[in-house]
């Protein structure tokens, strides 16, 4: 039954192939475990970097008066996003080089280390607390004026799809723009 014909290829075994056996693989470990007091040592220098909360937390200490610190997307999944990083280029942020203001921040990269300051695809990038001022004032400025934008419209009865007349008495009496502030919590460092 086994036999096969002359010029036929012989028919696959039935069931499931089995896998080949493969031998456990060794690992190579680069250095001597440390033992007694050397042992003690590093567990405590390991545990204390891993209960950090935030790995990019900058104490308020260390950052220069008149500076101001940001974390810039570099890449995403490993794919570079210059863009991004010009985007914020143009808006006066620079790349924080290790070095860079007598070396405060360079605990985030490894020692030895003379590039930029980069942690899981984020940059570190500084610029003048006066541009920061201004962008903020900037972005202020924008908030109110299209809130002022649809106060217009509301009043002014340029409401896009809606057909009912806005300038009308019972309308004027009722369409009312409240303004309201909240205080929320804002968290301090006393750093």
């Amino acid at each position: 039954m086994n036999e096969v014909a002359p010029g036929f290829a012989p028919l696959p075994k039935r069931g499931r192939p089995k896998k080949p056996v493969e031998e456990p693989k060794k690992v190579l470990v680069g250095r001597v475990p440390l033992r007694g007091e050397d042992f003690a040592k590093k567990t405590e220098y390991s545990l204390a970097e891993d209960d950090e909360p935030d790995r990019l937390k900058i104490a308020k200490a260390l950052i220069p008066e008149g500076v101001d610190l940001q974390w810039v997307t570099d890449t995403i999944l490993g794919q570079p996003q210059p863009q991004r990083r010009a985007r914020f280029q143009r808006r006066g942020w620079q790349a924080v080089h290790c070095g860079d203001f007598d070396g405060r921040f360079d605990y985030f990269m490894p020692d030895g280390h003379t590039g930029e300051i980069s942690v899981d695809g984020l940059v570190l990038h500084c610029r003048p607390m006066e541009l920061t001022l201004q962008a903020r004032k900037r972005d202020e400025f924008r908030a109110r004026q299209q809130v002022a934008i649809k106060e217009q419209q509301i009043h002014g009865g340029d409401i896009q799809g809606v057909t009912l007349d806005t300038r009308h008495q019972t309308a004027l009496r009722t369409n009312k723009v409240n303004k309201t502030y909240e205080q929320i919590p804002v968290p301090h460092d006393d750093e």
